[in-house]
């Protein structure tokens, strides 16, 4: 019981500092929507983690610990993907941009 309270309380200060980003403008509509969709799932775990159970058997897993275990590695990995794919576009373009102005401030020297 206390974990789920802890959990529950958890993705809830997690969705209103989503709601708060949002705001702010830091995270697109499409975020914020992910977001709390996730911390909305976990919430529905927490609350009924009977639900779990119910999908892992739907999908072959035996708990439903063990499914969502599954998911958030699967989840992460590809979060880690997707951060090193933006990293190495960041890296690229500002090599670009160092070049450019390394050139044209050969160019204003002449």
């Amino acid at each position: 019981m206390i974990f789920q309270i802890v959990l529950v309380t958890f993705a809830l200060f997690a969705a209103t500092r989503t709601v708060k980003q949002f705001r702010a403008q830091k995270v697109s509509l499409h975020w914020l929507l992910v977001w709390n969709g996730l911390w909305a799932v976990v919430i529905g775990v927490a609350l009924w983690p009977t639900s779990a159970d119910f999908v892992a058997h739907l999908v072959g897993i035996g708990r439903g610990a063990d499914l969502a275990l599954y998911v958030s590695v699967v989840v992460l990995a590809y979060a880690v993907f997707r951060l090193f794919v933006r990293q190495e576009e960041t890296q690229r373009d500002i090599t670009k941009l160092v070049r450019k102005i390394a050139l044209r401030d050969v160019d204003e020297s002449k």
